[in-house]
């Protein structure tokens, strides 16, 4: 029952509440980064594609990255 109002939540509603609280908890929380994201180099503008097309990043993929 919703304390706020008086009317039940269905089971969805529910689950939609414990998984909105549960982002919010973890959002707060600060997780350091894991081993692999250290290990993680950037790509930079010059250096040749991740996409393995041969290509400069900045002349293939730079402009598909939000």
């Amino acid at each position: 029952m919703d304390t706020r109002n008086g009317r039940i939540l269905s089971e969805n509603e529910i689950i939609k509440r414990i998984a909105k609280e549960e982002r919010r908890f973890l959002k707060k929380m600060k997780i350091p980064p894991t081993k692999q994201q250290l290990r993680r180099k950037r790509v930079g503008r010059n250096d040749p594609c991740p996409c393995g097309s041969g290509k400069k990043f900045k002349k293939c993929c730079l402009g598909s990255i939000n």
